[in-house]
């Protein structure tokens, strides 16, 4: 049987732990009183095992008590979880969960996080130092003045910039209107620095709307969103990160209800650190201690550990200390997080001078001089692979009908043919770009591809999905660690940030369509 363990600091009496403890594994499992519990079964497969009482040495009435639970008693469910570790509980006094261990089997029901630190570098283009963020706000402002922070933020060179999570929509044709602005002032800023900023807006609702809200998202080419897992609910911001190739930035909002009282609630580590993790967090924004709320250095340690730590398969996260963040202590930051953090400065860069886009390079000046070796650049820039060759010339126009030619090609549409690439290989691809990139109004790009005799595409993965239908010849495709042969007609799909590859082992030439978003996001090494 394979256990969950969970760790809670208990305040009683010496002479009343043992009975106390007793009661919370009984509590938590069977909720009546041990005295009722006679069937073996139960009390070997149901109810909570305490394996350990230790005394913390500079508090005579705190403990520390460990207790085992039958990992099936989690459902393989975060809420479940929840409330097996801290449901009734946690309406008692003087019970505080400070951490738990999950088992292998447990953890494989969670995918995690979408990117982790080595996707958003990617996305950034930013290496060996911590990300520089900050937040649209004030809400009142209007459109126009949110995305011309935005913009002067993405000149000055930061790497991401969050809506405020108090920058609520009355409705989502507000959202779309406010958000469309600010995400086509950051698109512009990029084109003029060719660097990389993203763009997180927030996405709060009607739960019956949250989905309407990514969706547009997605659709003008966001790659991220702030979510508030305290308000929404651990288990939608999990449902979220898994339907949707986004990545995932949590606000705390609400979340100090839990760990405010020394003496019960959650730590703060495992709330915003292992959990917000296991839902499938990219990045955890929490407050910084020295600032204007009341963390601890420690409790920041904590967080970041959970984050950052062997958990499983599960990815690792950024941290993203907020509040308190100010010129004077990025030294100091920089040596509490290293360089794997997002720096999230808000009404110090705001109010820094009246020239925000200074202020940002002013900042990230700092934050570079601190980490030497870091490098920023656009690491997808100059990245060829099978999937995205240079185009060539634009010459051809919108079209209404493309004639099939028995060679393979189209009437009206060039093939493109490219050498291999050093960076992401391939070899022997021809591409015809059919529908999308000819001023059609897509919202997907339809090519063609033919790979010949002994050819393959890029070893790659990327945030966008393929849809493949192979209409000439035979091919591979590997998704991952599964192969998978190809015939005419035969129809693939390859998932968000899927390592995949296509190979064509015969003497005759294999050729598919290949559907994918019109805006996308450049391949990525495995």
């Amino acid at each position: 049987m394979e256990t969950i363990t969970a760790e809670y600091i208990v305040s009683a009496e010496s002479a009343e732990i043992d009975r106390v403890a007793r009661e919370i594994a009984f509590e938590q499992t069977v909720e009546v009183p041990e005295a009722l519990v006679t069937s073996e079964a139960i009390l070997r497969d149901v109810v909570g095992q305490v394996v350990a009482i230790q005394p913390i040495s500079d508090d005579e009435f705190s403990f520390r008590v460990r207790i085992e639970f039958n990992a099936d008693l989690a459902n393989a469910q975060i809420s479940q979880l929840l409330n097996l570790l801290f449901g009734n509980i946690s309406i008692k006094n003087n019970i505080k969960l400070v951490d738990v261990a999950l088992p292998a089997d447990f953890l494989r029901h969670f995918h995690g996080p979408n990117f982790g630190v080595d996707g958003v570098r990617q996305l950034c283009g930013v290496f060996g130092r911590p990300l520089l963020s900050t937040a649209l706000k004030p809400r009142g402002s209007t459109h126009e003045e949110l995305a011309r922070i935005a913009y002067q933020f993405a000149i000055g060179g930061g790497d991401i910039i969050k809506d405020d999570h108090n920058l609520v929509d009355s409705c989502l044709d507000e959202f779309k209107a406010r958000v469309s602005r600010c995400q086509k002032a950051v698109q512009r800023a990029n084109q003029e620095t060719g660097r990389s900023t993203l763009y997180f807006p927030y996405v709060l609702g009607p739960q019956d709307q949250l989905q309407a809200y990514i969706d547009f998202v997605l659709s003008i080419g966001i790659q991220g969103v702030l979510l508030s897992p305290f308000l929404i609910g651990l288990d939608t911001v999990r449902f979220l990160a898994e339907t949707y190739p986004l990545v995932i930035m949590t606000h705390p909002t609400f979340a100090g209800t839990f760990f405010h009282d020394p003496a019960h609630g959650m730590a703060p580590g495992l709330m915003l650190g292992k959990l917000v993790r296991l839902i499938g967090g990219d990045i955890s924004v929490f407050p910084n201690y020295g600032g204007r709320f009341s963390f601890r250095r420690e409790d920041c340690h904590n967080i970041q550990r959970q984050l950052q730590n062997d958990f499983g398969h599960l990815a690792r996260s950024l941290p993203a200390p907020a509040g308190g963040m100010r010129f004077e202590n990025l030294p100091q930051m920089a040596e509490q997080y290293g360089p794997d953090a997002v720096f999230l400065i808000g009404g110090a860069l705001l109010s820094d001078s009246s020239d925000l886009t200074r202020s940002t390079r002013k900042f990230l000046e700092a934050i570079r001089a601190a980490f030497p070796q870091h490098r920023d650049e656009n690491a997808n820039a100059n990245w060829h692979s099978a999937c995205e060759l240079p185009a060539g010339p634009t010459a051809e126009a919108v079209l209404n009908h493309l004639p099939f030619r028995d060679d393979f090609s189209w009437v009206g549409r060039a093939v493109s043919e490219y050498k291999g690439s050093q960076v992401l290989p391939f070899q022997g691809v021809k591409r015809h770009e059919l529908i999308g990139q000819h001023g059609e109004r897509t919202r997907f790009d339809l090519r063609y591809f033919e790979i010949g005799p002994n050819g393959y595409s890029s070893l790659e993965k990327h945030v966008h999905t393929h849809a493949i239908i192979c209409i000439r010849g035979k091919g591979v495709l590997q998704i991952n660690d599964e192969i998978i042969e190809l015939k005419p007609f035969d129809i693939a799909y390859v998932p968000p940030l899927a390592v995949h590859q296509l190979r064509n082992n015969e003497q005759e030439p294999f050729g598919f369509f290949c559907i994918v978003d019109h805006d996308r996001d450049r391949p990525m090494k495995p």
